[in-house]
């Protein structure tokens, strides 16, 4: 059987000690609802009327067949079926009771076909899905399709996923097989590179160029399958196409280095989508992208372009790559010449797009970043609100307290003085924990903070905790920024997510082994930068009083010492956004309004000395 990969070609650095086990299923998630990436477009689709589609609005077509083989021969099979409903798989959180997670396809409402085999491997077998999961082969098949009329075909569908087996020899991961006699068939492998334990984009658009199996032929079968022995995949809305003769798309971006520029510092390549500037300027943003030529014809001078824009919609910084040649269904890593070096603090936007001789330009994607004075993430919650915030990994569970963790690599030496992380809302006030700073190679432990018992103000709001010492951080270190949680029978504690691929984050499972896991999604978690000041909390105390903290309207300084001073308050981005210059008053009050809810630095700077403290606006 011939076999065509459609994966990206890339290498990746992996590190033993985190991989997840090719056997178990212990992703302690609650997957309640979806979130999408911000600041991204996804249109891979043609606009074309299709010669031919499927979107299951009358269920199960008659003429289809679906057929499933348990490979250790045992009980539990998984044919493919109809529903509205998502999975009911036992790793959702809700033990197999309710349904989770379902396609949303463009007629997702009318209804789709799922493989379900994390369902059907807890129902005949039960858990732990680790030592009782078998793998499953599970096939669905159309009927005839005459497309003797077209020389140059595709189809495409839409699709979501996830799996956890991938590099094991029983898995076959998610695959389209075509063929024009129903006995010989060539098959498209279609997982796009998604690592273990990641769910695919909701729903992921693929388009596979079929002309040379399927092009004229009277008779072509389409065959979706894999084997499996968790997890899920869902199909929708598959159309076949004529093939436009020039035709590329971006399938994937980065901005990290995530692909190629790891290879040259030795480092993650992670997306930061906040950088503080001292990182960045040792660091400068690496763009890259993967370009797939989904036409008919060979593309020449195919080259990824790419611009970034400042908060105020100026165009900064333009790059380009070397053209190359792309061959029909290749998929080929360009990175542009030049990098980017951010000289101001806030948002950026970076477009990503490509163009070759005979197709002028893709669609344009885009990524957000911002250049900040100390925060160090990769959340997309720009305005530190839990807008963004995603669906919660568990900390404290009544099995155990679970470690949380994303990975930082330093670049240029600093001090990391607090972790501030955000508490999903389906935490309990009364919950323990605190936060731990580890390094990265060997999860070897550095750092905590004091035990902190989350509040109801806590639910659903980001939460900073000091460490009990700043740290020094080291250029060319990877840090582990991590909350631990508590073992309670009631109190639950979860760590929102963040759909930000291009990231390591890791679960240390103490209801387990007490190993480090891969999990699938980065978590809302941060670290804060910053040298403290030779001015110990106590001597501020005695000078200065600043109330009431958190503040809403009107924030009193009391100036116990009686000296002039200038007064500022700057946002994460280390921006002024309120400044007095030349105060005296034994009490001074200070309108702040109009600052939006958030974290603040307030510095009050006399003859003698600079004082500075965090500052909490409602």
């Amino acid at each position: 059987m011939k076999k065509l990969y459609f994966i990206l070609s890339v290498c990746i650095i992996s590190y033993n000690v985190y991989g997840q086990s090719v056997n178990a299923n212990i992703e302690p998630e609650i997957e309640n609802f979806q979130i999408s990436m911000p600041n991204m477009n996804n249109s891979n689709l043609s606009a074309q009327v299709p010669i031919w589609s499927e979107d299951f609005s009358g269920g199960f077509p008659s003429l289809w067949s679906t057929n499933s083989t348990n490979m250790g021969g045992a009980f539990a099979t998984c044919p493919w079926a109809w529903t509205t409903d998502g999975t009911w798989g036992y790793w959702n959180g809700n033990q197999g009771n309710s349904p989770s997670n379902a396609i949303s396809s463009t007629t997702a409402s009318n209804g789709f076909l799922i493989c379900d085999t994390d369902s059907a491997n807890h129902y005949a077998n039960g858990q732990p899905s680790g030592s009782t999961y078998q793998y499953i082969e599970s096939y669905v098949t159309t009927n005839a399709i005459d497309l003797s009329a077209y020389p140059a075909v595709s189809v495409e569908f839409e699709h979501l996923f996830r799996y956890n087996n991938l590099g094991n020899t029983n898995f076959t991961p998610p695959s389209v097989y075509v063929s024009s006699d129903s006995i010989n068939w060539t098959e498209y492998q279609v997982h796009g590179g998604i690592s273990n334990n990641t769910q695919s984009s909701n729903p992921e658009f693929t388009s596979i160029n079929i002309s040379t199996v399927a092009g004229n032929q009277p008779t072509v079968y389409l065959k979706f399958g894999w084997v499996a022995r968790c997890y899920y995949w869902m199909i929708d809305d598959i159309k076949i196409v004529e093939t436009d003769p020039n035709r590329l798309e971006i399938a994937d971006h980065t901005y990290g280095g995530w692909w190629l520029g790891y290879q040259i510092l030795g480092d993650l390549g992670a997306d930061y989508t906040f950088n503080p500037m001292n990182q960045v300027t040792q660091n400068p943003y690496r763009m890259e992208a993967v370009v797939q030529n989904n036409g008919a014809s060979d593309q020449t001078n195919t080259t990824l372009h790419t611009a970034v824009f400042d908060d105020s919609g100026n165009n900064i910084s333009s790059a380009t790559s070397n053209g190359m040649t792309s061959t029909v269904n290749s998929y080929d890593t360009l990175a542009t010449n030049t990098n980017f070096s951010p000289t101001n603090y806030g948002y950026h936007e970076i477009s990503f797009w490509a163009s070759s001789d005979s197709f002028p330009s893709t669609d344009t994607l885009t990524r957000g970043t911002v250049v900040t004075d100390t925060i160090y993430g990769v959340d997309y919650d720009w305005n530190t609100d839990g807008t963004n915030a995603g669906n919660g990994y568990f900390l404290g569970r009544s099995c155990g307290g679970q470690v949380l963790a994303n990975r930082f690599d330093i670049y240029e030496n600093t001090t990391v003085t607090s972790i501030s992380f955000h508490v999903n809302d389906n935490s309990v006030p009364g919950a323990e924990l605190n936060v731990e700073l580890y390094e990265a190679d060997g999860q070897i432990y550095l750092e905590e903070s004091d035990p902190y018992v989350l509040t109801a103000s806590d639910i659903d709001n980001w939460v900073t905790l000091p460490l009990l010492n700043p740290y020094p951080l080291f250029a060319g270190t990877s840090y582990m920024a991590a909350v631990r949680g508590r073992q309670h029978p009631t109190d639950t504690s979860l760590i929102s997510s963040t759909t930000n691929p291009n990231t390591a984050r890791y679960l240390q499972d103490n209801c387990g082994n007490g190993n480090w896991y891969t999990i699938s999604k980065a978590l809302l978690i941060r670290m804060n930068f910053g040298t403290p000041s030779s001015v110990l909390d106590s001597d501020f105390d005695l000078s200065y009083n600043i109330y009431p903290n958190p503040a809403n309207r009107i924030l009193t300084i009391q100036n116990a010492i009686k000296n002039n001073y200038d007064l500022n308050i700057k946002n994460t981005l280390g921006q002024i956004v309120v400044s007095e210059n030349q105060l005296s008053e034994v009490e001074k009050t200070i309108d702040v309004s109009g600052l939006s809810s958030g974290f603040y630095t307030i510095e009050i700077k006399n003859k003698d000395k600079i004082f500075s403290e965090k500052l909490i606006i409602k």
